[in-house]
């Protein structure tokens, strides 16, 4: 039987380069298993990987912003340089980005960014939203793909193109990833069990959005989807 992994790869064969361990991800070799995940998904998608999940650093840099009465205008004003540099990089290294056939990747950046800085910028009193919607984005999707394709399992009955593995993994670790900033950020000042509750239903339904067979990029709905389920739970939890 073909396993999800067995499709992954065929998909990714043509990205690849004659050497796996290329000069331009030398640098990445000597972090533990990289090597392995590196001849799993092929150069192009470990890039694409990379340049999806680095956006989740942005919350440890914010913990250096002071908490005074402009906090929020600053956070949101940093978050917007960032994007725009963001999209620069996209616009520069998008031959390098780009998965092959790939017709949409300034859709998918775009789609991305409009859920974590819309909401920021009509509503910077309560930003910890935009930044829980970019963490669901940044590790929960990333941790999807790295989940489904390292260690396979079953597949979903929904969609046979993912895995029960990458649905877990895209929960677990975006539900931790999106408490952390949520909790430190939220202005209702929630207790821990409350912003895991919140985050944890927020990632979840991005989590089976994601999953779900549409041929388009998920960027823009997994990410509207996280956002609305986040503001609708603390609406109860975080009131």
């Amino acid at each position: 039987m073909t396993t999800i992994y067995d499709r992954f790869q065929r998909r990714l064969v043509v990205s690849r380069s004659p050497s796996i361990h290329s000069k331009k991800l030398k640098w990445l070799m000597i972090l533990p298993g990289a090597t392995v995940v590196v001849d799993r998904l092929g150069n192009c998608e470990c890039r694409r990987r990379l340049f999806h999940m680095s956006p989740s650093l942005l919350p440890f840099g914010l913990l250096l912003v002071p908490r005074d009465h402009e906090r929020g205008q600053l956070v949101v004003s940093i978050t917007v340089l960032l994007a725009i540099a963001a999209l620069s990089l996209a616009i520069a290294f998008c031959p390098k980005l780009k998965r092959p056939g790939e017709k949409h990747w300034m859709h998918a950046v775009l789609g991305y960014m409009v859920p974590v800085v819309v909401p920021m910028l009509f509503w910077s009193q309560h930003y910890e939203f935009g930044l829980m919607t970019l963490q669901i984005l940044a590790v929960g999707d990333g941790s999807a793909t790295f989940g489904g394709v390292m260690f396979g399992g079953r597949t979903l009955p929904w969609n046979r193109h993912k895995t029960l593995t990458g649905l877990a993994c895209f929960t677990i670790c975006g539900s931790l990833a999106a408490t952390c900033s949520y909790w430190l950020e939220a202005s209702t000042r929630p207790t821990f069990a409350d912003s895991f509750l919140i985050c944890g239903i927020a990632s979840l339904c991005a989590a089976i959005v994601e999953s779900l067979p549409i041929q388009s990029n998920d960027n823009l709905r997994v990410g509207i989807t996280a956002l609305l389920a986040g503001i609708t739970m603390s609406a109860f939890f975080a009131p």
